[in-house]
């Protein structure tokens, strides 16, 4: 009993990692444009995720139908990035950049990855709760000693991958830096021969 309490004590702990990873990779890969943006985007998935996740938690099998669901949101948030900031680029010079030097890394290759593992590995526990509730079956072995294992597993690569794509530089990142500064020195040489014919 005791052993069990601890064993769910540590999946909780390290399920509930993903956001602070996140938080910490995004002030380490800030500098990386895309990097930043990547993050900042799964970081708002992340948060309405745990925030639905509580509520979800009470719809019974319902619950493993909306998780396996919200892969995708996931799955598409990596995929779909430069089209996300491609509706956002009239607005924001930082999106225009981001649209303007799209950059997909082999690290955000491996995320696609374990988010479909996720959705596998949830449909899988969707599949047997759904045969067992038709009594096709008698228990759920999977969701009783192998589903939370392998979604603490995934989680752990998560946070890893994560934390690799936030460490890395990509050749993107010096075009980026160097645009930024002709545009800063752009708007002074403008603002100096404004000031100029004023006089």
């Amino acid at each position: 009993m005791l052993e069990a309490l601890s064993l769910k004590s540590i999946y909780f702990a390290i399920s509930s990692i993903s956001f602070p990873i996140m938080l910490i990779a995004l002030f380490v890969g800030w500098n990386s444009i895309n990097t930043r943006c990547l993050l900042i985007l799964l970081a708002t998935v992340e948060l309405i995720d745990t925030a639905i996740g509580n509520l979800a938690k009470h719809w019974g099998a319902y619950f493993y139908l909306w998780a396996f669901l919200y892969c995708g949101v996931y799955i598409y948030v990596v995929l779909a990035r430069r089209l996300i900031v491609k509706e956002f680029k009239k607005y924001s010079q930082f999106c225009k950049d981001v649209y303007q030097n799209f950059y997909f890394s082999k690290q955000e290759g491996a995320l696609i990855l374990i988010y479909f593992l996720y959705a596998v590995v949830i449909f899988i526990a969707l599949a047997e709760l759904c045969l067992f509730n038709l009594n096709l079956i008698d228990s759920v072995p999977y969701l009783q000693y192998l589903f939370s294992p392998m979604l603490t597993l995934l989680c752990l690569f998560e946070a890893i991958l994560i934390l690799w794509l936030a460490t890395r530089t990509v050749p993107v990142d010096d075009n980026v830096s160097i645009l930024k500064i002709n545009r800063k020195e752009g708007s002074k040489i403008k603002g100096h021969q404004e000031s100029s014919k004023k006089k």
